[in-house]
Formats: C-alpha cells, structure tokens, sequence
C-alpha cells in the first residue's frame, strides 16, 4: 500500500500538467493547424513519457536502490521534456516544412532512448559489481586478505 501511495504525488503532478498544457492550447486560442496539432501531441507524448518514466525510477529505486540509475534517468527524462518543449515553442520556425519538425521530434526521441538504453546498460554494470564485490566481503578469502 505504501509504494502505491508514494506513486501518487507523480500521477497527481503529471495530471495537472497534461491538464496544464490542454489548458494553454485551447485557451489562448492557439491556431489549430497541422503544426500546432503536431506539437501539441509531441508535447502530450512527452508528458506522459516522463510520468511513466517517473514512476519506473521510483520502483526500480525502491527494488533496487539503483542511485545512479535513479540519477541518470530522472536527469534524461528533463531534458528530453524541454527538448521537447522548446521544439515545441520554435514550432513556427518549421511553418513551410512540417515533415522537418516531425523529424526533429523523431530525432529527439531517438536520442532520449539511446541516453536511457546506455544508462541502463551502465547501471546494471555497476550492480554487478557491487554484488559482485558484497559477495566477496563475505567469503573467507577476503576475511583473510587473500586475492
């Protein structure tokens, strides 16, 4: 029950900033052509990419204890939202070429999941090692100042 309630505070968060951002969108009138539309679903994409991301750090930090990857992860998932974000507010300089902007957003999503990929691959490295190096504090050997 505990590990459900801690995950409240995030969904509650991520919630009133997808509210947030539909709120902007529609409220200030915003013209609703092909580009705006598009940036606005990028936008909502990364939202809820981060919440999810939030929320996978949370458990796997609860689980493991994984620091580094708590660390790595929550710094990526900020600076793919404001990536994001900040394409999303230059939107207007990809007004004759739609398929440009789409791409750009293509290609910071590509770059978010090769810096989460490698960040995950790192900090299953450095798990290993610390069990790795627990195990041994425990075995006779170390005990004796063998090698």
């Amino acid at each position: 029950m505990k590990s459900k309630s801690a995950a409240l505070p995030i969904l509650a968060i991520g919630i009133i900033a997808i509210l947030f951002t539909l709120a902007v969108f529609f409220l200030l009138r915003i013209e609703r052509d092909s580009l705006n539309l598009w940036a606005l679903s990028f936008l909502l994409l990364s939202e809820v990419i981060v919440i999810g991301g939030l929320l996978g750090v949370r458990h796997a930090y609860a689980e493991h204890g994984a620091v580094f990857l708590r660390a790595g992860i929550t710094a990526a998932l900020t600076l793919y939202l404001v990536a994001t974000a900040a394409c999303s507010l230059l939107a207007r300089l990809f007004s004759s070429n739609i398929n440009a902007f789409i791409l750009v957003q293509i290609g910071i999503i590509a770059l978010f999941a090769i810096i989460t990929i490698s960040i995950l691959a790192f900090s299953r490295g450095i798990g290993r090692r610390e069990s790795e190096d627990a195990s041994k504090v425990g075995s006779n050997e170390a005990k004796r100042g063998g090698f």
